[in-house]
């Protein structure tokens, strides 16, 4: 968990940012660090939580300002 946003009506938003190593040891995918990684993730779900991933590649491009931004103007429409 990277993030963890608590909104007034008790819902609980994890936002997660993977990059590289989550996922891989050295320039390998590891199917082991994978499995730990979703294996987190179904975790937090279960246990309430409303889980975003972003894969580090996607925050540093030229547009990953406006979509963080397009990303929490969603997320907060859809809270009441």
């Amino acid at each position: 968990m990277d993030f963890l946003l608590l909104f007034s009506d008790r819902r609980r938003v994890v936002i997660e940012v993977d990059g590289k190593h989550h996922y891989a040891s050295g320039d390998n995918a590891s199917p082991e660090l994978y499995a730990q990684m979703v294996s987190e993730d179904r975790r937090l779900r279960l246990a309430g939580y409303q889980v975003y991933c972003f894969g580090g590649a996607e925050l540093f491009n030229g547009t990953s300002r406006s979509m963080v931004e397009e990303f929490f103007q969603q997320l907060t429409a859809r809270m009441p």
